[in-house]
């Protein structure tokens, strides 16, 4: 049998998966595949050009930390501060994370509230910041209570990023996330095309968190927009799923 060159390969085991019918985990598993026969690739490349003396002679080293594609490195630790830490939401969150620790070479942490408690969430960024993590992703649901510990934390070195709710008045790195506002102004949207006329309820699991209270601005900005005769309410659900749950439940019988 003829050995087949990386790309190809790469492109028996997508002509397969695109035979099978598509299942939940399939694309990620297609991801991982892909990632990891390109990574041995460039592992052998790599391997190849340094036993030759490539690059005008000199040699290059690659792996370490992050497998075959990446320079030798330290094993980085990241931490991930979130404010519903079990809620099902997150899980693809987490399984990105462990794809990403696994391909790179590196650890991370999963930590902060179940409950969509600020202080919580405070006391898990400020634990990481003096355990000397190598980088934080925060979910800044508060508009101003993370503002003086990212600051720290960036003067000690450590970039600093929010994910899933931002702050406009942060100094963190970057948002990795939705146009929170937008996405609320695109189900009020919807709720108009469905809803003729009468009482809508909006529920909420924290009013005031940033990461959902944006949505259901938006919303009813939409709705009232469009001059239908629909009134709204929001209503608080709270952050743990089984009340969550049961507050829905009983709010529509009860209405």
């Amino acid at each position: 049998m003829s050995t087949m060159e990386p790309g190809e390969v790469i492109e028996r085991l997508e002509w397969t998966d695109g035979r099978q019918p598509e299942r939940p985990g399939m694309a990620r598993r297609a991801f991982l595949r892909r990632t990891a026969m390109t990574g041995a690739a460039a592992a052998t490349v790599g391997s190849l050009l340094s036993a030759c003396g490539a690059n005008g002679g000199s040699s290059t080293t690659s792996g370490g930390g992050g497998g075959g594609t990446f320079a030798n490195h330290k094993k980085y630790r990241f931490v991930f501060v979130n404010h519903v830490t079990t809620n099902p939401f997150f899980v693809p969150t987490q399984y990105g994370a462990a794809d990403a620790a696994s391909l790179l070479g590196c650890t991370y942490q999963w930590t902060g509230s179940e409950a969509s408690k600020t202080n919580e969430m405070l006391n898990a960024f400020n634990t990481a910041v003096t355990s000397n993590a190598d980088g934080i992703a925060v979910a800044l649901t508060d508009p101003k209570a993370f503002n003086k510990p990212v600051s720290q934390a960036l003067k000690q070195g450590i970039p600093v990023m929010s994910y899933n709710a931002d702050a406009p008045t942060n100094s963190r790195l970057c948002y990795i996330g939705q146009d929170l506002r937008l996405s609320g102004e695109e189900m009020g949207k919807k709720i108009v095309e469905l809803v003729p006329s009468g009482p809508v309820v909006l529920f909420i699991a924290t009013p005031g968190s940033l990461n959902i209270q944006p949505r259901i601005d938006g919303a009813q900005a939409a709705i009232k927009a469009s001059g239908k005769p629909i009134t709204t309410q929001a209503i608080a659900s709270g952050a743990e799923l089984n009340d969550e749950l049961s507050r829905i439940d009983a709010y529509y019988l009860g209405h």
